[in-house]
């Protein structure tokens, strides 16, 4: 069988090709077409580079590729990549025909720094990625929670000491009806927290517009689930969660953070414990999130909360000459 590379099209058939691949080589964090359709159609591409490239034997799918820039940590020359190769197909050379693929084309676009992440688990990724240049950057432990057995009573204390100190909590869907400005409000807060996140890249602010369509209006972000912290009329603190439609039950953690100068006041804790019981009064059963391994802080009150950590994601990167 002969192997053809060929430009992707958003067609219902190619989408689902991708999504299908995806599903069978992370099994763990399962997603549907349409959150690929909605992120592929609300992606800038008239700022940023996103392209995908298909493998195909005897007109089947097998494999495909894709190269980004990164809106929250952009630079013209810093892209992530990513290959997924069924696993039917796999160890026959489709995964290196689709990365000399990108390859060629990320060299014409002068790429510098290329990006890309592995499970620790899988061993064939890494290997992959290791033989071709890329080196660890920093890991981040996936850590879940099970809601269904969480007793509020041991942590009922750090809301009331929130409390205590001035601090109020409301939800998106609250504040977006009552405060006008919620939109920027949001935006400034999200975007104060986010340049303290661990990263191996510096962080760079997405425009609004694009914060807008991609986070806050995504569908599956659940705007009574979106917790905020507030000091008067300011907005301290952000915790929210995604529902995933491919996993009924489960719930994926977004950002949890506070102001710089607003933090050691345990609003953290009073955040995700607010997003817990919400999790629990709509009968969730799972929270997946993820934090950096060097976000002490973070890794602290999650494990105190009771989140086992799965196995850690690595993250690679690769300088071109």
């Amino acid at each position: 069988m002969s192997l053809k590379i060929r430009e992707f099209s958003a067609t219902p058939e190619d989408i689902a090709a991708v999504v299908e691949i995806d599903n069978l080589c992370d099994p763990e964090h399962q997603y549907t077409a349409e959150q690929f359709r909605y992120d592929l159609e609300n992606f800038d591409t008239k700022k940023y580079v996103l392209r995908y490239y298909l493998a195909e034997k005897d007109e089947r799918v097998v494999g495909y590729a894709c190269y980004h820039h990164m809106p929250h940590r952009f630079e013209p020359k810093r892209f992530w990549v990513w290959v997924g190769v069924h696993p039917a197909f796999q160890g026959q050379g489709i995964g290196s025909a689709l990365y000399e693929r990108i390859l060629s084309d990320l060299r014409k676009l002068s790429a510098r720094w290329l990006h890309t992440s592995a499970r620790e688990t899988w061993t064939k990724s890494r290997e992959f990625l290791e033989k071709r240049g890329f080196q660890e950057v920093m890991r981040s432990w996936e850590s879940w929670l099970d809601v269904r057995s969480f007793d509020f009573s041991r942590f009922q204390r750090y809301l009331e000491e929130a409390k205590a100190v001035g601090v109020t909590f409301a939800t998106l869907a609250e504040e977006s009806e009552k405060e006008a400005k919620w939109p920027e409000k949001i935006y400034d807060l999200h975007t104060a927290i986010m340049a303290d996140v661990p990263s191996s890249s510096p962080y760079t602010p997405p425009p609004l517009d694009h914060f807008r369509r991609t986070l806050i209006e995504n569908p599956d972000l659940l705007p009574d689930g979106f917790f905020i912290a507030k000091v008067g009329e300011e907005y301290v603190g952000e915790s929210f969660v995604f529902r995933v439609p491919a996993e009924p039950g489960h719930l994926t953690q977004g950002l949890t953070g506070v102001r710089r100068e607003h933090r050691g006041k345990g609003i953290a804790m009073a955040l995700k414990l607010h997003v817990i019981r919400y999790a629990q009064e709509k009968g969730y059963t799972l929270i997946k999130t993820w934090n950096a391994t060097n976000n002490i802080p973070m890794l602290a009150i999650n494990e105190k909360l009771g989140f086992v950590r799965q196995p850690a994601w690595i993250e690679y990167q690769k300088t071109l000459g």
